[in-house]
């Protein structure tokens, strides 16, 4: 079977400089991490994929071999012309030779003799061979005490995380993360099955991508028996060493059990694992920070939201994942998976300093945090996810890894670090559960109770339909955070601190509804006033309770407490409110004010002896920090 460098690559001459590295880059995929067979078919692959490498990434071998193709399709005279031209050509590659080396004679020949001080310097060689294929795998902790160490590192910060982070009532706040954690797997669930539908309903609308057929495996593997992609008279003449380096990395690839295949969900739980761990260590210094008075309490409490934090935690990472892939070629939670990563895998001209590759690492990880997970923002962040993870599954590589040149290996990970991975990150997830879960139901409230303030309830309808009046108390609720100690609502002066009992509105002047009622008419308007604020307090206090807006029900119950003295029922309102929000001093007081109303209610008990709890918690947390 006769093809050329094109043919076998399954991609028309014509192809852009983009499609050579995809066709490249299929094959390296295929072929790079395989174990060496008997007959060397993965070596002659490799080989292949070395010398199209260094014949189509360089425009000018391209350009030579494209003319050599027009002129083999060409009349008998050409061809003879061809070979007469080529005729002084030295064994090697013909095109690197041939027509130019007779040009680059008489160029020597034309040119002044040059002495050794006005000489230029010469230009650096390019590489005869391509080095990423004999590139030694990574080999970061790969002893057994390298591995154990930092596994026990690991679990050790994960664990004083832990220790440092749990709040007394574990039980109730298991319960509640618990829940978070199962609607926001609903959520991804339903956030994956969508995507995943429209993936393939797009890919049954679309030609199947173009790939290699076993014509073209064919003509890979035997490309210098036949030496029909060459062209020549005489096969490339290769470098014993490099051949030697390149069995070597063959062995040394097939012993660590690589494989190019893809495996998306190891490569999101390293991700999520990084990020993860980079984030308690900015909580860390957050707290110090806070501690010593650095950062504002206000500014503490927005840093760490669960809408913001995220973002910070990815984007800073970037610089940091840059800088460990450049370096190590892997990262803390790829090396607990098994994931490595190596750049400048089919471009054989590539530069492979240390600065390239950070330069290379930099725009990778930026582009990962940028299109892979929307910058951290935890509402779009699952759906750029599940659309990664499909063009991966269809691809067999994504976007960022294409554009960076970047080959992704995946090795067996070994039982301790698996077993740390999986842990520390669900460790790490219930961490973090417990840290948003307050102010992701804070967040949760307030968008609740704004809705809910906007609209007016059947009570306060009915109160303005009977006429009476705009009710004074009932502004909605201040962004401040006020100690309920101080918090007070408003209450119109002109209303007396006087208990219930008066006429209703309708009552005729003069007369009175109840013995010992006044019969001042202004004074009966004002109680009758008063009891409709008291009914309704009596429905939205308890009922802003229920929805979880504690803040607000504080201020209604406090409200209730100033036109009711004697009810028990609205002392135990404002005791829960306070008691939910973490004021559990106001609350005892409260309790025991309702208490004195209602001596039989045990509840309240109760109660008075979860605040004295609360106390004694806040009290060793404060003492741990």
């Amino acid at each position: 079977m006769k093809a050329t460098l094109y043919e076998a690559l399954g991609i028309p001459q014509a192809a852009s400089d983009e499609e050579v590295r995809a066709s490249l880059r299929r094959l390296i995929r295929k072929y790079y991490a395989k174990t060496r067979d008997g007959q060397g078919n993965v070596e002659e692959a490799l080989r292949f994929i070395n010398h199209a490498s260094r014949i189509l990434s360089d425009s000018d071998r391209r350009a030579r071999y494209d003319n050599e193709l027009a002129l083999s399709a060409g009349t008998t005279e050409q061809k003879i012309a061809h070979v007469v031209s080529n005729a002084v050509a030295v064994e090697g590659e013909q095109t690197d030779v041939g027509t130019a080396a007779i040009d680059k004679l008489a160029e020597a020949l034309a040119d002044p003799l040059e002495t050794g001080l006005d000489a230029e310097d010469p230009k650096p060689e390019l590489n005869l061979h391509h080095p990423g294929l004999t590139e030694r795998v990574a080999s970061f902790g790969r002893s057994p005490l390298v591995t154990i160490v930092l596994c026990m590192l690991f679990a050790a910060f994960i664990a004083a995380a832990i220790v440092s982070v749990t709040p007394a009532d574990t039980v109730l706040v298991a319960k509640q993360v618990l829940v978070w954690l199962t609607l926001a797997l609903i959520l991804l669930t339903v956030v994956y099955g969508i995507v995943h539908g429209i993936a393939w309903l797009r890919r049954r609308s679309e030609p199947p991508p173009a790939s290699l057929t076993p014509q073209t495996d064919l003509a890979i593997l035997n490309w210098r028996r036949e030496r029909s992609v060459f062209l020549g008279t005489d096969h490339p003449q290769e470098d014993a060493s490099w051949i030697f380096q390149l069995r070597m990395a063959e062995l040394e690839r097939a012993k660590s059990g690589r494989t190019s295949e893809p495996r998306p969900w190891h490569r999101l739980a390293a991700r999520l694992f990084d990020y993860a761990l980079w984030g308690l260590v900015l909580a860390l210094l957050l707290s110090e920070l806070r501690g010593a008075n650095i950062v504002p309490e206000s500014a503490a409490w927005w840093l760490g939201h669960p809408l913001i934090a995220p973002i910070l935690i990815t984007l800073s990472w970037v610089p940091i994942e840059g800088l460990l892939i450049a370096s190590l070629g892997t990262t803390p939670g790829k090396w607990l998976f098994g994931v490595y990563l190596q750049f400048s895998i089919s471009d054989a001209y590539a530069r492979r300093d240390a600065r390239a590759h950070f330069e290379r690492g930099l725009k990778r990880a930026f582009r990962v945090w940028w299109e892979g997970i929307a910058c951290g923002f935890a509402l779009l962040a699952p759906v750029m996810i599940a659309v990664a993870y499909e063009k991966l599954a269809q691809n067999q590589e994504t976007d960022w890894d294409f554009a960076q040149d970047c080959l992704v290996t995946h090795g067996p990970p070994g039982v301790l670090n698996a077993l740390t991975g999986v842990c520390g990150l669900a460790a790490m997830m219930w961490l973090y559960g417990v840290a948003w879960h307050q102010p992701m139901a804070d967040s949760i409230v307030w968008a609740r109770a704004t809705i809910t303030d906007a609209l007016p309830s059947p009570e306060t309808l009915a109160n303005f339909a009977g006429g009476g009046g705009l009710i004074g108390g009932l502004a909605p609720a201040k962004s401040g955070d006020a100690s309920p100690a101080t918090a007070r609502a408003s209450v119109p002066p002109s209303l007396p601190a006087t208990p219930s009992g008066a006429p209703s509105p309708a009552t005729p002047p003069g007369t009175a509804a109840n013995p010992g009622d006044p019969v001042d008419p202004d004074l009966a308007a004002a109680f009758a006033e008063r009891r409709a604020k008291v009914a309704v307090l009596k429905v939205e206090g308890p009922r802003m309770l229920r929805a979880g807006n504690w803040r607000r029900a504080a201020e209604l119950c406090r409200t209730w407490t100033d036109l009711d003295l004697a009810s028990a029922d609205a002392y135990r309102c404002l005791g829960q409110a306070w008691q939910a929000q973490g004021y559990h001093q106001d609350a005892i007081a409260a309790f025991r004010k309702a208490k004195q109303f209602d001596p039989s209610d045990h509840d309240l008990d109760d109660a008075i002896d979860r605040s004295q709890k609360g106390i004694v918690a806040d009290f060793l947390n404060r003492y741990r920090r």
